[in-house]
Formats: C-alpha cells, structure tokens, sequence
C-alpha cells in the first residue's frame, strides 16, 4: 500500500509566529497558494488515492479540499495537532511577557512538558500508533492514502511506521510530503513493524517549485 502523509500549508497562525496547537487558524493567502500547488503535482501526477483523511482543523481540512476538490475528506480527529496547553495560539513574545519563568525555562530545555496543560510524549506516541494501525490494518494493500496532518503529529507518524522509539527533530515544513511504500499484509503491529517498507518521499518539496 502507499502511505502519504502531508503538513498543512501556512496558516494565519504560522504567518504571525503563533504556537498553535490546537487552536484553529485560517490558512494564510500564501497557504492558499502552497495548497493549490499541491493540487496541480497531484493532476500532473495523476494520483488519485482511494482514501483522503484530514484533522479536523481548518487549516488541514482546507489544504486537503483544495488539494483535492472532488475526492472525499474524512476527517479524524487524532491527526489532531499536539495539545500546547497554555502557549496555544501565543506568540513568542506574549509567552515571554504571560508565562516569564517557564518561557525561561523553556528556553534552555526545549522540553514540551514544562508547559501546564501541553499534550505529553507518551500520549502523542499512544495517538500515533492508533492512528498508523488503523490506515495499514483498516485498508489492503493496493490502496493509496493520503493524510493531511501537522507537524507535531507527524513525527510521531513518522517514528511509528519507521518502528523505532526515538523522535527526531525532523523539519516538517507547511506542505511537506512524506510518503511509504508498505507491506500491509506484513504489518503486525505499532510496536513490530516488518522491514519489508520504503520510503518513497521524505519532507518532500518540490511542488512548491513547479
């Protein structure tokens, strides 16, 4: 089966340096754009998948309605962006200024669960291996997928079709394209994957570009 998996383009939020998590923000006019060259890679391409699945949030959702306008979307809330507690929709600025001694913090540790309310690794992973097992177990092995998330999520995505417990700090740009070749039939689990995969794309691009 073919796995792709692809971030959102820019939102209002990305635009204005906002950490969004879940809160919901528009695409951006440049967003717009970015998803309307996705739209012609995949005419160009020809690729027509049997399932497209999206978060819930506008700026995922509208990329993959204008990605693909006459397939339908089906919306799943796990692909939900990571929950960022109390830095949801702030700027860095406005952290630092609401939030003084865990922005210090933050700052020297980069740690996610210093913040109060944020979504934990553990939860993330949980939420990623219920997602990876139902798109391999739920479908066969000639379809093609598309999933249209972001890049919090994504990572965890990432970790578990590769089958390891280490998370990268991969970029993930808005639009980026991640996609697998994979033996569903082999698949046995979140948590043991088979060797038997490829990777076909990997924080692909190029669109933007064409």
């Amino acid at each position: 089966m073919k796995l792709m998996i692809v971030r959102h383009a820019e939102s209002v939020g990305n635009l204005e340096g906002r950490w969004q998590g879940h809160q919901d923000f528009p695409l951006s006019d440049t967003g717009v754009k970015q998803a309307e060259k996705l739209y012609k890679s995949f005419i160009n391409s020809r690729f027509s998948p049997n399932y497209i699945y999206s978060s819930p949030l506008s700026r995922t959702l509208s990329t993959a309605q204008i990605s693909f306008p006459s397939h339908k979307i089906i919306t799943i809330s796990d692909l939900i962006e990571r929950n960022l507690g109390i830095f949801s929709g702030k700027t860095a600025l406005e952290i630092k200024e609401l939030f003084p001694e865990i922005a210090e913090q933050f700052a020297k540790t980069k740690d996610l669960s210093l913040i109060p309310e944020a979504e934990n690794k553990y939860d993330l992973r949980k939420r990623a291996n219920k997602i990876i097992d139902f798109l391999i177990k739920g479908h066969n092995q000639l379809d093609e997928i598309v999933v249209f998330s972001h890049g919090g999520i994504m990572i965890y995505l990432i970790a578990v079709i590769l089958g390891t417990n280490r998370i990268w700090k991969t970029k993930i740009s808005n639009t980026s394209i991640f996609e697998f070749e994979i033996d569903s039939d082999n698949w046995t689990g979140s948590d043991n994957l088979a060797s038997n995969f490829e990777i076909l794309k990997f924080s692909d691009l190029k669109h933007l570009n064409e």
